[in-house]
């Protein structure tokens, strides 16, 4: 369980875990405004097209983007979307969360978001992915490489929260999850190949160039002990004056080969970072994936200390919850606004 906030609820409390996969954070400060764009007209289902030049038009995006002294964008800084939870705590000291209820309980026209993009697997491959999906609660399943403590790899780690320090030649990338402890990748950017004798590991071999405005990052060397997503996926911030963030999930994106190749896009606009990414796996695809664009805001938070054991991750405790699980009359529940920013 991770809270990125201990003011929000009593961490001594006994907690039930039930609905939830990744790196789970909770802020419990107020909205930001100026993260809002115009809300959608009822009824309105948006294309993809539609939905990222929304987000572009978000005012976050229109400000200023800095520029290191190289001239390139500078992508430094720390990057996180609150997760849309619901969180409710009983008369016992039991804490319910409840993810995706915000949206569910709003009434009123509620924007339509188009469907992420999923992986095209071979057969026999789809069906591993498929039994894996069919025997999971919601998007909770303890067969997630997370729970084991194992890092999230490529793409799936570069949805946030992330702390990104940059430099001429190199630029760092620092996340933050006590599902895997704090993990990190190194993106040269100095001109240097990948190495031709490249052992396999979770995050990869990282080499990169600025095409324009825009990090392009080759990722190769990457294990098969990861997932591509899939799980809770990742949080998206309000693209239509909504009261709650908006959450993207690709189901089927989980298992890869050792073969999986990576190429990134970091563009910042504003304080917007847009994450683009092409995942070709000629073992398991039929076709190179590509992701779902992701924006993550910039965010005037540290980067904190994070750590990982099998215990922490609470996998034997991952359970189908019953009615009496459920929030009732007089709990105390807490809605975490959207685009929560201080």
């Amino acid at each position: 369980m991770y809270l990125r906030s201990s003011k929000c609820l009593n961490t001594s409390a006994h907690f039930l875990v039930m609905l939830w996969l990744g790196a789970i954070s909770l802020f419990c400060v107020p909205a930001a405004a100026q993260n809002r764009a115009p809300a959608a007209k009822p009824g309105r289902v948006v294309t993809s097209e539609e939905l990222q030049k929304a987000y572009l038009d978000l005012p976050a995006a229109k400000l200023p983007t800095p520029r290191a002294s190289d001239g390139h964008p500078e992508l430094s800084g720390f990057y996180f979307n609150p997760l849309d939870i619901t969180v409710t705590r009983s008369a016992d000291g039991n804490i319910y969360y409840g993810f995706g209820e915000t949206r569910a309980a709003t009434k009123g026209p509620v924007p339509q978001y188009p469907e992420p993009s999923e992986p095209s697997y071979k057969p026999e491959y789809f069906a591993k992915v498929k039994a894996i999906v069919d025997n999971q609660y919601g998007p909770t399943t303890p067969d997630d490489p997370n729970f084991d403590c194992k890092p999230s790899g490529v793409p799936r780690a570069s949805t946030g929260p992330l702390q990104i320090v940059q430099t001429p030649k190199l630029i760092v990338i620092l996340y933050e999850s006590n599902f895997i402890s704090q993990n990190f990748r190194l993106i040269y950017t100095d001109g240097r190949p990948h190495p031709k004798d490249i052992e396999t590991t979770y995050m990869g071999d990282s080499v990169g160039h600025w095409e324009g405005d825009t990090l392009v990052v080759d990722v190769a060397g990457l294990n098969d002990e990861t997932w591509l997503g899939g799980a809770q996926g990742h949080t998206e911030p309000a693209a239509f004056a909504e009261p709650f963030n908006h959450q993207i999930t690709e189901r089927f994106a989980l298992i890869h080969s050792e073969q999986e190749h990576v190429i990134e896009r970091y563009t910042r606009h504003g304080n917007m970072l847009v994450y683009e990414a092409t995942v070709d796996d000629p073992v398991m695809f039929t076709k190179p994936w590509v992701l779902t664009p992701r924006h993550l805001l910039i965010r005037n938070e540290r980067f904190l200390e994070t750590f990982c054991t099998p215990s922490s991750t609470d996998k034997i405790h991952i359970q189908r919850p019953t009615e009496s699980d459920r929030p009732h009359l007089g709990d105390e529940i807490f809605h975490p606004p959207a685009d929560a920013a201080k």
